[in-house]
């Protein structure tokens, strides 16, 4: 159940902060075009005339615009942090209780450290001499030509003759 919650609230978390930037920012529209003069609080268009009016405006509303986003900024930071504050979200549990003293882990057990990764197949070394002599057999099979036993009376090379490789060994003088 707490599980379940867990992931439901994780899911929402970041639909709140699509939802929360939306709203943030629909404020800061009006806010501003308030602040330009553009909207009264019914919603009519204001049109200024007198230069005297701009700048007196324009002082009060600027000071008032920054303590504006001054507040915005500070309510958005406390919503991050309410949403990305750590909770609790499952209670650890009582540690089962065990008559006398507790079992050791197989890690505990095995004592083993921090210690490299070793082939499997090395671990029993009558098999790694046995895997070591068939690659090298396989090697030698390029180097030296095994030999074949006649078998019967000679009825010609069974594999043809190939005129173009040279097997033979040349004799110093």
């Amino acid at each position: 159940m707490k599980i379940d919650n867990a992931r439901e609230e994780k899911k929402t978390k970041g639909q709140k902060r699509k939802h929360q930037n939306d709203q943030i920012d629909m404020e800061m529209l009006k806010l501003r075009s308030a602040l330009e003069g553009k909207h009264r609080s019914n919603g009519s268009i204001v049109l200024k005339s007198a230069k005297a009016q701009k700048r007196q405006k324009s002082e009060d509303s600027e000071d008032e615009f920054y303590r504006q986003v001054k507040q915005k900024q500070e309510a958005k930071k406390a919503a991050k942090a309410e949403i990305y504050s750590r909770k609790p979200y499952l209670i650890p549990s009582s540690p089962d209780l065990v008559d006398g003293r507790r079992l050791i882990s197989n890690q505990m057990a095995s004592n083993r450290g921090l210690t490299r990764k070793r082939n499997k197949d090395h671990k029993n070394p009558r098999k790694k001499y046995r895997d070591q002599h068939k690659k090298k057999v396989i090697n030698r099979k390029g180097q030296v030509r095994d030999i074949r036993t006649q078998v019967g009376p000679y009825a010609g090379e069974t594999r043809g003759i190939n005129p173009y490789t040279s097997r033979s060994i040349r004799i110093k003088n």
